[in-house]
């Protein structure tokens, strides 16, 4: 199943992730940090499967400026250990949008953390904007290809 084919099918983008060395604490398991990033990069990665590579708003002069990030840890997860971030859009307003992820472990399935994010749309100089028509139509599939 293509990336395409999956968003199409129920809106979430999969990413595949391997825990790295320098992702773990001295604990021994993901400190708590990383998992911020990984909901961006399941971020990036569920906009460039609806057809709008990130890279491709930005050099428009938009951007999408983080207003809120939340995260749920459930359960430890270790160097090595294969997870998802299942990333899927809750929310699109005029200026707004909003994303959901689940960290689940490759192996077990089991759900180590869930989380969500909010993001304004900004022009280059900061100031908040709309989101422009061509970037909502490919964030709700409504855009041809």
């Amino acid at each position: 199943m293509t990336a395409q084919n999956q968003l199409e099918k129920d809106s979430a983008f999969a990413l595949d992730i391997t825990v790295r060395f320098a992702e773990t604490d001295l604990m021994g398991v993901v400190h708590h940090a990383s998992y911020i990033v990984w909901f961006e990069a399941g971020r990036v990665a569920w906009m460039g499967a609806a057809g709008l590579p990130y890279a491709q708003i930005f050099n428009a002069g938009y951007n999408f400026a983080v207003t809120d990030v939340q995260c749920r840890y459930r359960t430890a997860i270790r160097f090595g250990d294969p997870v998802q971030v299942i990333t899927r859009l809750v929310s699109l307003r005029s200026r707004q949008v909003e994303f959901a992820y689940a960290v689940v472990n490759s192996t077990t399935g089991t759900l180590c953390a869930t989380g969500s994010s909010s993001h304004i749309c900004v022009d280059r100089a900061g100031a908040m904007t709309r989101v422009p028509t061509w970037v909502a139509e490919g964030l709700t599939g409504e855009r041809e290809t």
